[in-house]
């Protein structure tokens, strides 16, 4: 699948990988400040997301194939890759399957664990929300930002959902730029840990783990497949940051991200 993607500077190449409802417009301005220091940023925007093609399925390797085909199309050997969320274990699969295409790694906020439980159902409830909302209903993004708000209870989670909308010009209505339908029925793939590429490790590539302090997607009990996996790899915890800690705490990010890279 050819991927959609937005490219800022130039040098050694880095790839963000963005995470689950996300979309490339998300890194704009951390690709800017990491370009500002000598590299050549790609934003590609993942399958089903963004203005990337929609597909039928939505499995790691499916993305994993995605992403080989965009580094040969763009004849990049290596890279450094940066995976947020989703994004980020895609990154820790890639890194263990094909460690030769990897320079560096760096997986922000998610871990290589399996994050099936009972009482982890928000992201599944959320796109049913969406999936129920009738875009056709409303006029002004304003609106939908307003009732997405009334929805979640959080004005940040609702202005990122505002983003997946775009115009529909042939109806002259609003609609998700994401295939929220294929995304609710691979959810539960989607938080599976790395236990099946347990033949693959321990990874080789050079990784650094960046951690929202008070995020709940990294803690204390996945340190064990850290280092299982990654046990060459070290972990950077972000004080008053969560899971968005690349926009909730940027300059911190940043210049860790600029140490490493």
């Amino acid at each position: 699948m050819q991927l959609h993607s937005r490219k800022y500077g130039s040098g050694p190449p880095v790839i963000i990988l963005h995470g689950l409802l996300g979309m490339s417009d998300n890194w704009i301005s951390a690709a800017k400040s990491i370009a500002e220091r000598g590299f050549c940023v790609h934003l590609p925007d993942l399958r089903n997301h963004g203005n990337s093609p929609h597909a039928d399925t939505h499995r790691y390797p499916d993305m994993c194939e995605d992403l080989i085909y965009y580094l040969n199309n763009e004849q990049l050997e290596s890279s450094r890759i940066i995976g947020h969320s989703m994004g980020g274990k895609l990154a820790m699969i890639m890194s263990l399957l094909h460690p030769e295409r990897v320079e560096k790694l760096v997986v922000v906020d998610i871990a290589p664990s399996d994050y099936r439980k009972p009482e982890n159902t928000f992201h599944a409830r959320l796109i049913s929300t969406l999936l129920q909302m009738d875009l056709s209903a409303y006029t002004r993004r304003s609106e939908i930002r307003k009732a997405l708000e009334v929805q979640t209870g959080d004005n940040d989670l609702a202005m990122f959902l505002t983003k997946n909308i775009t115009r529909d010009n042939q109806k002259n209505t609003f609609k998700w730029k994401c295939n929220l339908p294929v995304l609710y029925k691979f959810i539960q793939h989607l938080h599976t840990g790395l236990e099946d590429l347990d033949l693959y490790a321990p990874c080789s590539v050079q990784t650094l783990f960046v951690k929202g302090n008070d995020s709940t997607y990294y803690t204390e009990e996945h340190e064990s497949d850290r280092q299982h996996f990654f046990p060459d790899s070290r972990v950077i915890g972000i004080d008053n940051a969560g899971h968005w800690l690349h926009s909730q705490q940027p300059a911190k990010f940043l210049n860790i991200l600029a140490n490493f890279l």
